[in-house]
């Protein structure tokens, strides 16, 4: 496609914490845009506080989209976002509305701007025996599996992350390459979005900071009964989204398995180690243009000059 002809976008990203929604929200607004998500957890129905998912007045505001789109136990990947994220963008490119992609997840990110080749569907018999070692032994040993044969993916992954653990082995032993060789190799095509990429990002002290009295926040905000409410609602504990940050200390606390205290130590721990391996990550990409959250005056300008038109305040 000729480049002057492909869609445009901007994406607003960086760490957990940072503000991207309320920048986001603003330019939005200043610009006649709507938001994309671009959040690997906001996408599911019920999990809301642990979420950080936008109030219901930040989403009257201004229109959001790929938002409690799938309930915790459906099935979902990078592929269906980059697919369903695409079609906004060219929808919404297509009436002269901005879209503003916003989020931390960066594979949700760059699979939407590059697209994703596909890839060898699951075997049912490998992931049957893979799910049987982790019931019969333990998430653990399938995790030292992936330090022996993927070191690099389980750098990234938390041990009892087992619906990530799982499908890296998977990829590994039907593709006789490791996950992240995986991805570096084979899935990426080419660019297919004109996109300016804005990242936020504060000191480091300062963003573990907000951190802190944001995963605070969420438990004033009752994300105990938030996950309360999901385990009675059949959602078992061992979902990928219940694995998430926040929802797997909370489970761990409603079943007796970790005391309040130190599920609160760990969830600040995790949220921050999180953090520090999005930035670690958004770090790599060439093309962000670093500010921090509130200096959105220069945001702005450079926002303005690549829609190349002024400034349309709804």
């Amino acid at each position: 496609m000729n480049i002057l002809k492909q869609p445009r976008a901007v994406v607003i990203c960086g760490p957990t914490g940072v503000g991207k929604t309320g920048a986001a929200i603003r330019l939005a607004q200043l610009f006649g845009g709507e938001i994309l998500g671009a959040d690997s957890m906001q996408i599911y129905r019920k999990m809301d506080i642990g979420t950080a998912k936008p109030t219901p007045a930040e989403r009257a505001a201004v229109p959001h989209h790929l938002i409690d789109i799938v309930d915790p136990d459906t099935p979902f990947d990078a592929k269906q976002y980059a697919a369903l994220a695409y079609d906004a963008v060219c929808r919404l490119d297509k009436h002269r509305v901005t879209p503003l992609v916003v989020g931390g997840t960066g594979l949700y990110i760059k699979s939407l701007i590059h697209g994703l080749f596909d890839s060898r569907p699951p075997d049912p018999d490998l992931r049957r025996r893979l799910r049987n070692t982790a019931r019969e032994e333990g998430p653990g040993r399938l995790y030292e599996r992936l330090r022996r044969c993927d070191p690099e993916t389980a750098r990234r992954l938390h041990p009892n992350d087992t619906y990530r653990v799982l499908r890296a082995l998977e990829v590994y032993h039907s593709t006789g390459s490791p996950l992240s060789q995986y991805q570096q190799q084979h899935r990426f095509a080419a660019r297919r979005i004109r996109v300016l990429k804005i990242g936020l990002r504060l000191e480091r002290q300062a963003l573990y900071d907000r951190i802190d009295r944001r995963v605070d926040a969420m438990m004033e905000q009752g994300l105990k009964a938030e996950v309360t409410s999901l385990l009675s609602a059949g959602y078992s504990a061992d979902l990928k989204p219940m694995q998430a940050i926040g929802y797997r200390h909370m489970a761990a606390v409603i079943q007796g398995r970790l005391d309040a205290a130190e599920a609160l130590r760990t969830f600040k721990r995790d949220t921050r180690r999180y953090a520090k391996r999005q930035l670690t990550w958004f770090g790599a990409d060439d093309d962000i243009f670093w500010h921090a959250p509130d200096d959105l005056a220069t945001i702005e300008a450079r926002i303005a000059a690549f829609l190349d038109h002024p400034k349309n305040v709804r």
